[in-house]
């Protein structure tokens, strides 16, 4: 029951905070679950150009050790369904930071069972450019 009320409490802060921002929660959103599809299908490609415009530069490097780690086998990853859930919204000096979890299903190889998975996206927008939202950091939950 505490973890519940917790939870609701944390949800009416991070509306509180929605409003006051002026940040389009839905613009958000859909900007997230087209750049999780584009981001898969860049990764299946190892497009580093691609990867590069949805990324932060930190981001950039860990993606790019991991695919030099992966070699050059290709990768195909199937989005079969995707929800998107704003859990926190944050406001920093220089940029708004978003914390999306993504749940859905995937297949990641032709002709296997698509599986469930959640991830958290940690999303930043600099105030001082018009960027837009770039992935800053990615962690599993499942």
């Amino acid at each position: 029951m505490l973890t519940r009320l917790r939870a609701r409490v944390a949800a009416q802060r991070t509306r509180a905070r929605v409003r006051d921002s002026g940040v389009d929660i839905d613009a958000l959103l859909l900007v997230a679950r087209q750049s999780f599809v584009q981001m898969q299908a860049a990764w299946d490609a190892a497009d580093l150009q691609t990867l590069a415009t949805f990324t932060t530069e930190p981001l950039l490097a860990d993606l790019r050790e991991q695919l030099r780690e992966r070699g050059p086998a290709p990768n195909h990853t199937e989005v079969l369904s995707l929800d998107a859930r704003l859990l926190a919204l944050e406001e920093l000096r220089e940029a708004f930071v978003a914390s999306v979890e993504f749940s859905g299903l995937i297949r990641e190889q032709s002709g296997l069972t698509a599986s469930p998975f959640r991830e958290l996206w940690l999303l930043a927008s600099p105030k001082s450019a018009s960027d837009g939202w770039q992935l800053a950091g990615v962690q599993s939950l499942t």
